[in-house]
């Protein structure tokens, strides 16, 4: 069994985040271990789940995508970033 690419999305329109899962997930090679609503909760739970990729919306509340993705490298300069 392969292992599966490990997903944050981080998006504060529920509706882009349910339209994303639904697509990346359809393969079942990749599963979505969590989810934001701002960028502050995005870099929150990078640090809890250690993703393979995040996917970030630029333009968010409390904080955003930009300034998400710059924590997120300087905790982690390997991290796969993928802004929406």
């Amino acid at each position: 069994m392969t292992q599966k690419i490990r997903i944050l999305i981080a998006d504060d329109h529920e509706l882009v985040r349910e339209g994303i899962k639904s697509r990346l997930t359809i393969s079942g090679e990749m599963e979505i271990c969590a989810e934001a609503d701002n960028g502050k909760d995005a870099v929150r739970h990078y640090s809890e789940v250690s993703p393979d990729v995040v996917f970030l919306d630029i333009s968010m509340p409390e904080m955003t995508g930009l300034e998400a993705a710059q924590r997120i490298l300087e905790r982690d300069l390997h991290a796969r970033v993928i802004f929406l």
